[in-house]
């Protein structure tokens, strides 16, 4: 699972606020998310915390992101509704 913030107040937890200056605050609160540790929630106590060997947030959006678009590829190398010959 990845870290999520539950801390957002104010303008920065609404979905009404576009703001450039707001835009920007959140930009920022994902970028350090990004560097944060993949952290997991234990069942029992229910409170999260890091899990080894898994690393930072953006280590696992890559390794996810990569392996959608593997899956992608693979589904359209074998779709009857995709021109091959194309590419």
């Amino acid at each position: 699972m990845l870290q999520s913030d539950d801390t957002l107040s104010g303008t920065e937890a609404s979905v009404d606020v576009s703001t450039k200056a707001n835009l920007d605050k959140l930009v920022k609160i994902g970028e350090n998310l990004l560097k944060k540790p993949v952290t997991r929630v234990n069942l029992k106590t229910g409170l999260s915390g890091p899990c080894k060997d898994f690393g930072t947030n953006k280590r696992v959006l890559k390794k996810y992101a990569k392996l959608l678009s593997d899956e992608r590829k693979l589904r359209q190398l074998t779709s009857p509704h995709t021109n091959k010959s194309s590419k």
